[in-house]
């Protein structure tokens, strides 16, 4: 195999990538696509080669030479995590995919070479054809359902979330995520998205189709959980479930110097009774004291203070009529 220039780095960033896969077995170099591009040490199909065919396949098809515990990515169905304009495959390909096998690489390749990256994987994408908005909504039945991708703003005033996601359930509520730092952003009713994302190549946001009943701090809630001195904890995401009655999030609780102090599954419900309530339910494990700080706009009537050891929350948010 021939290394670039900077041999080193390079070489240690293969070793890492090979190493944290379980289940992989000796690799052989793939043999590069067919393609017009100039194939240089910094273009976009020699570092693809390097990086990421190996799970994802020469040809882009999620086809690689490494054993993975669930299939990779397929970029030639057109099929990406976060949305597939060049910004969110760029923000995927820095930061990983908690949960599954795809690492960061914001420390590993530089913002231009990952562009170059970008722009070849978005060269596997076909053109989607127009569809009907009855081919792309997604039905509840009988099980709940999540959809990831960019959160579009609930209101004017309010950012759009790159990295977002939508969890509903048979009950006919569904739950707006942001997930780069996992927040609770909106509780709505009815039906449940459109993905319309699925329609364009350059990457739309997904159209969530329930009427907003919890806009949680506005739709713009701070983090919910502290150290004991009052240092913010990032909520990392692990996984979702839905293989119970009500969707989960997964996410570890961690500081800025990466140690996690609690991995927590939450999960909403509505309630039933004459004044229309949904519990947003915490099941904290912590393995180092926190405090969690109750939205402005929700309450919990119980301890805010968290000690090492298995704890259950609840948070009430009071939802409006919807007409």
């Amino acid at each position: 195999m021939v290394y670039p220039k900077h041999s080193m780095k390079y070489q240690s960033i293969l070793i890492l990538c090979f190493a944290c896969i379980l289940g992989c077995s000796e690799p052989q170099e793939p043999t590069p696509p067919q393609t017009e591009e100039i194939v240089t040490e910094q273009s976009g199909v020699y570092l693809y080669m390097m990086y990421c065919a190996s799970c994802h396949g020469a040809d882009g098809s999620g086809k690689g030479l490494v054993e993975l515990d669930r299939p990779a990515r397929s970029f030639v169905d057109g099929g990406f995590s976060f949305g597939n304009t060049l910004e969110a495959i760029a923000k995927t390909t820095r930061s990983g995919i908690p949960g599954t096998p795809m690492p960061p690489f914001a420390e590993l390749l530089t913002d231009a070479e990952i562009t170059r990256v970008v722009q070849h994987v978005r060269n596997f994408a076909p053109t989607l054809k127009e569809v009907l908005p009855t081919e792309t909504e997604m039905v509840i039945q009988d099980r709940p359902a999540v959809a990831r991708g960019m959160i579009p703003p609930i209101q004017d005033s309010l950012q759009l979330h790159p990295r977002g996601l939508l969890v509903g359930n048979p009950d006919g509520f569904s739950y707006e995520y942001r997930v780069d730092d996992v927040r609770l952003l909106a509780i709505r009713q009815g039906k449940f998205v459109e993905r319309t994302d699925w329609t364009d190549r350059g990457g739309s946001p997904l159209k969530p189709l329930g009427h907003v009943v919890v806009l949680v701090e506005n739709g713009n809630p701070s983090g919910m959980f502290q150290s004991m001195n009052g240092e913010p904890l990032r909520a990392k995401l692990k996984s979702t479930n839905v293989l119970t009655s009500f969707g989960t999030v997964k996410y570890d609780l961690i500081d800025q110097d990466g140690n996690i102090f609690a991995t927590v599954s939450e999960t909403c419900r509505p309630t039933t009774g004459v004044r229309a309530l949904v519990e947003q339910h915490l099941s904290v494990h912590a393995q180092i004291p926190l405090i969690i700080s109750v939205p402005s706009s929700a309450t919990m009537d119980d301890a805010t203070t968290l000690q090492i050891g298995s704890h259950e929350r609840i948070i009430i948010h009071a939802a409006r009529e919807v007409h």
